[in-house]
């Protein structure tokens, strides 16, 4: 007797683990996102999300409106302007990283960005793509 009860306590119990992770993988598009370029975003309506390489010369921030915007390159090499939703925050480090991953939706031209992730800065120092032309590590290696 004891021993059924723990086999039906198990069987429920993974019945309830196999609905709970299908309704978190299916009910909201939102966490389930796939890695795509822009042209790509550009077809999908729904929510994706974009490795970028932030050009920060081109960054504007508008005080009015809290939106701040700026180009970026996919890693197919396709430019967009992104648009930072005005309620998220850039995350610190911001001005710092080469390198981001911005979750949202492509809209009228622009990659509307409800999201935003952070690359760790460091991790691309001395990359050749970044641009500076030095290959040194800030160690100096």
């Amino acid at each position: 007797m004891f021993e059924q009860r723990w086999k039906l306590l198990a069987a429920v119990g993974l019945v309830g683990l196999i609905i709970y992770a299908g309704y978190a993988l299916f009910s909201s598009g939102n966490i389930v996102q796939p890695y795509v370029t822009f042209e790509e975003a550009k077809k999908i309506s729904g929510t994706v999300r974009v490795a970028v390489h932030i050009d920060h010369k081109t960054r504007t921030y508008d005080h009015g409106t809290g939106v701040m915007e700026f180009m970026a390159r996919d890693t197919k090499g396709n430019t967009c302007k992104v648009r930072l939703n005005p309620n998220f925050v850039p995350p610190a480090g911001f001005e710092q990283t080469p390198m981001a991953v911005v979750i949202g939706r492509y809209k009228d031209g622009v990659f509307e960005a409800d999201r935003m992730f952070l690359k760790c800065p460091s991790k691309y120092e001395g990359h050749p793509d970044m641009g500076n032309g030095d290959s040194k590590t800030a160690a100096g290696r």
